[in-house]
């Protein structure tokens, strides 16, 4: 008894522990998988941060230099004196040496010579100045970072890995082609900011472009290398985000996704899934060390815990040894070290915040909400004082070559030079701030101390700006601005609302002449119109465009809703002069009609030979008119109708003989005075009377009153009958004679 008991409690328990270790191993495995995950796609942000952040910033000092006077003398000028550019050469020089990977920054003018390289002795290649402008001109693009390799100047064999960014406005090879700014960044540089040198064969960190050369590799190696034929680069170009591949004997895992930076892929290579597959096998060295001690099987978890985590103990070894690590304070916790690196590479995100409450003000400036946060957001910001003046400036950017659209890479480009332009002016009279409101339009809020300035100086130096664009670039630009302002931002939300309303008709007009918007005021085009509505009915067809080119003069300065809206009157009256579209059914048609028509109008040309169609259908309507009464004739056919309902063969026909006129026409017109068909109305009238019969004839049948209102055929009309009431003859006549006595027992 005591040893079936002890074997059945040790059975139990065993049983017992082997559950425990089978739930334990299943948990262990879903978490560790989980872990890696989730640590792996943090790394791989981290070091997306660091490496966009790296190119954003390359970026940022080519706009600089490449709109910078001293930027635009070296592409544009063909021979230049160094001298006169010292100060620039200085502080160029001192941004390349502060930044370990920034290799050199080259000049190329207008005549596609090497005007400039500013090099760090970071590395030395041959003959840059020669082999830079062949590259550009063997790509022949602009603002595409290049990744290349370039002899090393010291040694012979040694290549040096080049990514080049460029910044122009036209490509190398184009005739338009008016110089180059090119950035040079050490690839082994830029890689030891990103990762340290300690190499790690379990895991790997690569950063690919879309050509599939290596941009970055956590190991140091292969940078600047083409590997567009390995297979797993193909997947990852596709946009293969997580994929599984045997290479080298190891069933390696991907996990892949585009960097913040445009044109880039991030890839982390790991053999951690075979490590994952073998821990399967854990479970049956833990049941079979169960049975033996407990001890051990947590001895031999946390050796296996250990081994695996090995790879990101690596990881964040290197991670801490890295030039950004050494800014933060020591933390024994890696998570909350992984959370202060991660803070410390994201230093942009104040930047992201500041563009989210631009968003705010956008959108509430669009649709018109929230007039008081906007304004608040507004002061606090220091976008608008409430004690100073302010302007605002609408400008909407627009191709001079209208059968082509710009790319949205040109629209980026394009918007970065008009800002900068307009904001570099205008700052000369208060603090501009700018707001992207659109593809094409941009805002410009400009808040001042100086008192005295007056509505003409704004209105001069936004001219001034718009001529500078106009003068780089092929647009053109329809800007408006506010008169002087001192509400504190109060009526900000009103008065752009009106400019944008406004814009949008000054673009359908094709109005470009810069204007300050005044207080809105009444428009009176009332004698214009009547004037045109004189001409069409003399048919003076030259003083009715004379006329009309005068009322769209008028509108040039109205809010495109009431444009719109006097257009329609425009358009109304033009129909009802001429007669078009009389009844009810034709004119809800119409009406829908011309919203349509006038919505897909396009500039003034196009309204103006819209309205000169509109004018010639009058016209032609106009000369129909006859001595003939039309009035007249309709209401003959009408007393006819209602005298001869029972004749079987009454029709169209009959009546356009009568008349002596064509069925066609005579359909048209009966439809225009009566608004509805020849044959509804005759249905109508014989319906009427058919319903009158049933009611003060009782003792007459169905067929008797079907001949009396025009019908042979008695099954005809009542199928007719019960689609006109819903009911059929017989049963209209029974319960109108029901509900007749029930009245009667009721009085």
């Amino acid at each position: 008894m005591y040893s079936k008991t002890l074997f059945g409690m040790f059975s139990i328990s065993l049983l017992v522990l082997v559950l425990v270790a089978v739930i334990l191993t299943i948990w262990f495995r879903a978490e560790m998988v989980r872990g890696y995950y989730d640590l792996t796609k943090t790394t791989m942000g981290n070091t997306d941060v660091v490496f966009s952040s790296s190119i954003d910033n390359a970026k940022d000092l080519l706009m600089e230099w490449y709109a910078s006077p001293d930027g635009v003398s070296l592409r544009l000028g063909e021979n230049n004196d160094f001298t006169n550019h010292m100060a620039f050469l200085n502080k160029t020089r001192s941004i390349l040496s502060s930044t370990s990977y920034l290799q050199s920054v080259c000049f190329i003018n207008s005549q596609r010579n090497m005007a400039l390289d500013i090099g760090t002795g970071v590395a030395t290649p041959e003959n840059l100045e020669k082999i830079l402008v062949s590259k550009m001109l063997e790509e022949n693009g602009r603002n595409h970072p290049i990744v290349w390799k370039v002899k090393n100047r010291k040694s012979e064999k040694e290549m040096i890995s080049l990514l080049s960014i460029p910044m122009a406005e036209a490509s190398i090879g184009s005739a338009d082609f008016n110089g180059m700014v090119v950035m040079n960044i050490d690839l082994v540089g830029l890689n030891k900011t990103l990762f340290a040198d300690a190499q790690e064969e379990q895991f790997r960190i690569y950063i690919i472009n879309d050509e599939g050369i290596v941009v970055g590799n956590s190991n140091l190696e292969y940078l600047g290398e083409d590997w567009s034929g390995k297979e797993w680069v193909q997947q990852v170009l596709a946009n293969e985000e997580q994929f599984e591949m045997r290479e080298n004997g190891k069933l390696w895992e991907y996990i892949a996704f585009p960097t913040e930076e445009r044109g880039f892929h991030i890839v982390a290579q790991s053999d951690y899934v075979t490590q994952i597959v073998n821990i399967n096998y854990i479970f049956y060295i833990i049941f079979a060390v169960i049975i033996g001690a407990a001890v051990v099987i947590v001895m031999l978890m946390l050796l296996v815990s250990r081994k695996i985590f090995d790879p990101f103990t690596q990881i964040m070894i290197r991670l801490k040894q890295s030039q950004i690590a050494q800014k933060l304070e020591p933390e024994a916790d890696d998570v909350l070290f992984l959370e202060h690196f991660y803070h410390g590479v994201s230093s942009h995100i104040e930047v992201l915040n500041e563009k989210k409450e631009k968003d705010f003000i956008v959108k509430n400036l669009l649709l018109g909400n929230q007039k008081t946060e906007t304004q608040l957001l507004l002061q606090n910001k220091k976008i608008i004082s409430a004690d100073s003046p302010y302007y605002m400036i609408l400008v909407l950017v627009e191709n001079r070559d209208l059968s082509r659209n710009f790319s949205m890479q040109e629209y980026d480009m394009l918007r970065n030079m008009v800002s900068n332009i307009y904001t570099s002016v205008l700052a000369e009279y208060g603090k501009c701030t700018y707001f992207e409101v659109g593809l094409r339009r941009m805002l410009f809020v400009v808040s001042t101390a100086n008192e005295k300035l007056v509505n003409s100086v704004m209105l001069e130096a936004t001219k001034e700006a718009e001529e500078t664009v106009c003068k780089l670039s092929n647009v053109k630009l329809f800007s408006l601005l506010t008169p002087r302002m001192t509400d504190g931002g109060e009526q900000c939300v009103s008065w752009f609302g009106r400019m944008n309303d406004s814009l949008k008709t000054r673009h359908l007009l094709g109005c470009q002449e810069t204007i300050i918007l005044e207080n809105e005021e009444e428009t009176d085009t009332e004698s214009l119109l009547m004037q045109m509505i004189d001409s069409l009915k003399r048919r003076e067809k030259k003083e009715y465009m004379q006329a009309l080119e005068a009322i769209l003069e008028k509108c040039e300065k109205m809010p495109y809703r009431k444009f719109i809206s006097r257009l329609e009157d425009i358009a109304e009256a033009i129909q009802k002069t001429g007669k078009i579209s009389k009844n009810v059914e034709n004119r809800r048609k119409s009406e829908i009609d011309l919203k349509e028509r006038i919505a897909a109008l396009t500039g003034r040309e196009e309204i103006m030979l819209w309205l000169e169609s509109l004018y010639d259908e009058a016209a032609i309507e106009i000369s129909k008119v006859s001595n003939h009464s039309t009035a007249n004739m309709i209401e003959e056919a009408v007393d006819y109708i209602r005298n001869n309902y029972d004749d079987c063969n009454l029709n169209v026909n009959m009546l356009a003989d009568k008349l002596n006129i064509s069925a066609a026409y005579f359909g048209k017109q009966f439809t225009e005075f009566t608004g509805c068909k020849t044959l509804e109305y005759i249905l109508k009238v014989r319906m009427e009377k058919a319903k009158n019969l049933l009611l003060s004839e009782p003792d007459k049948d169905i067929a008797q009153i079907a001949e009396a209102v025009g019908y042979n055929n008695s099954t005809y009309f009542t199928t007719a009958f019960k689609k006109y009431y819903g009911v059929t003859p017989s049963r209209f006549r029974d319960y109108n004679v029901v509900i007749g006595s029930g009245d009667g027992e009721k009085e």
